[in-house]
């Protein structure tokens, strides 16, 4: 195998690579893939000499590929590209590493693109045939990666050479001793220049914003959903708020008059790109206007039910169920058996009355635009479910006190927002005596479904963090009573 790109020659091994990947293995570049290389001088060759073999077989859904990463001027080896076979999951996955000392050159991009390139000029269009049992199984489309969530340089990497990151949860790759927090991404064979082919687009310059969208020239967001369900539930919700007058993104259909392009496993929509960008201060009068913003998103959510496929969920059961067992799994580590179920018995003595609706479930600043001042834009509806109204309301106020720095707010202007912010709600519709009675106890559950979900990611850090917010909510429920004006 030969590629040759700008800077880089990637090329099958040879016997004489094994003393430049020894001396790589003592910086722990290569633990990733070899686990232990402390005896790494003992079975490098043969190491290779199995490399070379299955090179010959050129089999992806074989054991491994792998290939020498060189720079092309020197011929220095540098590192290593290919590919895994995860049994587990059934995919071929991208294999890579780049010495310590060739670092931060970007060279791990650049091989990571060109190899992903020559994979899928070579594999996508034949058939992947296992050598051990000699039959055709299927074209490989798709290249997947698995990377730890704390190995911030390899998922960067692979978000630079277009890879799409699909979910993040807790896996045991082939050297971990236990299960640690992953990102999952798949980079598909068509690319970006195919689907936007579908909107006449495919000249289009294009740059990843978020993990799941890119902006497109200067006028367009293009979005990717592995769910086909909730990418046409999502349009659908978008369609109808649009036609409300809710300043939400216009979707622009393909070339052939359809809402979206599916290329693979993924489905694409492309959208008009919203004015305005996030905020990062907020004052009293921003506060007011952010309780009227998601007031007037309740009252247009409430004339798009009933939407088809809407999630129904409930507080109530998240904290009888998942969020119970993370605690218990955790041992109690956080908050002990009997204040937990004393926090769930308050909610479920008033939960009957507390008004349930469509809400957008990740309210926060990153997801409202505001251009010149004024707010310009409600955008992603991923989460959007029917659950309690006031979830939206405590989960966007915690999050300003979660991120106090950012927001150069304290503890004590703190609760001059949350009064502004519910005094804003209530001038577009009123809350009832039992949704503002419930406020502090909604707000403690949601914290503490955070600290669930931290401590099941193995992040004690921010699942402490989660708990200290619980009991600042407690500990000040009378004061943030009174800020709603309820004795």
């Amino acid at each position: 195998m030969f590629i040759e790109t700008e800077r880089l020659i990637i090329r099958s091994l040879e016997p004489e690579d094994a003393e430049s990947y020894i001396e790589m293995a003592s910086d722990g570049s290569l633990q990733d893939i070899f686990g232990d290389c402390t005896n790494c001088r003992e079975w490098m060759e043969s190491w290779i000499a199995a490399a070379l073999s299955l090179d010959r077989k050129d089999d992806p859904c074989g054991e491994y590929l792998a290939y020498a990463v060189t720079e092309k001027q020197s011929g220095a080896v540098l590192g290593s590209v290919g590919c895994s076979y995860y049994e587990d999951l059934d995919q071929v996955g991208i294999t890579f590493f780049i010495g310590s000392a060739c670092r931060r050159n970007g060279y791990a991009s650049e091989a990571v693109r060109a190899y992903a390139g020559y994979f899928f000029a070579h594999y996508a269009w034949n058939p992947c045939v296992s050598a051990d049992i000699g039959d055709a199984r299927r074209s490989v489309r798709q290249l997947i990666a698995t990377v730890r969530e704390d190995n911030i340089p390899s998922w960067k990497t692979l978000e630079k050479a277009g890879f799409i990151l699909t979910e993040s949860r807790p896996y045991r790759d082939i050297h971990d001793e236990t299960a640690l927090p992953y990102r999952f991404y798949v980079l598909h064979s068509h690319g970006l220049d195919g689907v936007l082919s579908r909107w006449g687009l495919q000249d289009s310059s294009a740059g990843q914003i978020y993990d799941t969208a890119w902006q497109i020239g200067s006028d367009y967001v293009l979005k990717v959903y592995h769910d086909r369900e909730m990418l046409e539930r999502n349009l659908k919700m978008l369609r109808l708020l649009y036609g409300q007058g809710i300043p939400v993104a216009h979707i622009i259909p393909t070339q052939d008059n359809t809402q979206y392009a599916s290329c693979d496993d993924a489905y694409y929509f492309l959208s008009e790109k919203l004015p305005g960008s996030r905020i990062t201060q907020i004052d009293g009068s921003i506060a007011r206007s952010m309780g009227e913003i998601i007031a007037r998103l309740h009252v247009a959510f409430r004339k798009c039910e009933p939407l088809e496929a809407t999630w129904d969920n409930s507080l109530l059961d998240e904290m009888n169920g998942w969020v119970m067992d993370s605690m218990e799994r955790n041992q109690w580590k956080y908050i002990s058996q009997k204040d937990y179920l004393q926090t769930v018995s308050q909610l479920a003595a008033v939960y009957d009355r507390l008004p349930v609706q469509l809400i957008h479930r990740d309210i926060h600043f990153g997801n409202f635009l505001f251009a010149d001042g004024a707010f310009s834009g409600y955008i992603d509806f991923d989460l959007s479910q029917r659950n309690i109204r006031i979830f939206d309301l405590c989960y966007f106020v915690l999050g300003l006190l979660c991120e106090e720095e950012s927001f150069e707010i304290t503890e004590d202007t703190w609760f001059i927002v949350l009064e502004q912010v519910f005094d804003g709600y209530e001038k577009i519709q009123t809350l009832t005596a039992s949704e503002k009675k419930a406020i502090p106890c909604v707000m403690e559950c949601i914290e503490l479904l955070f600290t669930a979900w931290f401590a099941d990611q193995k992040d004690d850090g921010l699942a402490q963090n989660a708990m200290e917010t619980c009991h600042f909510v407690r500990k000040h429920q009378d004061k943030i009573w009174k800020c709603l004006r309820l004795s």
